[in-house]
């Protein structure tokens, strides 16, 4: 039962999704064995973050295309996910890497949320005017009735 587990625990979740798009996950555990090993899969909540209701009540996850939805998921979860509200520093590397979009999908991703008044992007310039790493901001209820 042990070798299962250990199997199971080191396929990847690329792998896994790789196989159930290919149509070649084949269920490979009895009914017993998936009772025996049942908290070894899914998607676990002691370590989860919270998503905002409003990004599926008021239709922006049927609305917004799959990399700006990719984005929007990645920047929540390095903010409100390290419970940094104000907002972090986060490189477009870092993005890029976290979604698995290209460099450009994730500028145009991010270009999108930016009009739609969900991510406030503070472009970062140093004293000498050079580029530094970009400011990734949630826009929150609180912001918004501010510029009301």
């Amino acid at each position: 039962m042990d070798t299962i587990g250990n199997t199971l625990r080191h396929t990847s979740v690329a792998d896994i999704v790789k196989r159930a798009r290919d149509q070649h996950y084949v269920k490979r555990l009895s009914t017993q064995q998936e009772k025996a090993i049942k908290d070894i899969g899914g998607i676990l909540v002691p370590s989860a973050f919270q998503v905002p209701n409003e990004v599926v009540d008021d239709g922006w996850l049927s609305e917004l295309g799959g990399a700006e939805i990719k984005v929007l998921i990645y920047i929540i979860r390095k903010t409100f996910g390290y419970n940094k509200i104000a907002g972090d520093q986060i490189p477009l590397s870092q993005i890029v890497a976290g979604t698995g979009l290209s460099r450009q999908s994730a500028l145009s991703a991010i270009a999108v949320l930016e009009r739609c008044k969900l991510v406030r992007v503070v472009r970062g310039q140093s004293a000498d005017g050079t580029k530094t790493v970009n400011f990734y901001k949630l826009i929150t209820r609180h912001d918004y009735n501010k510029t009301k």
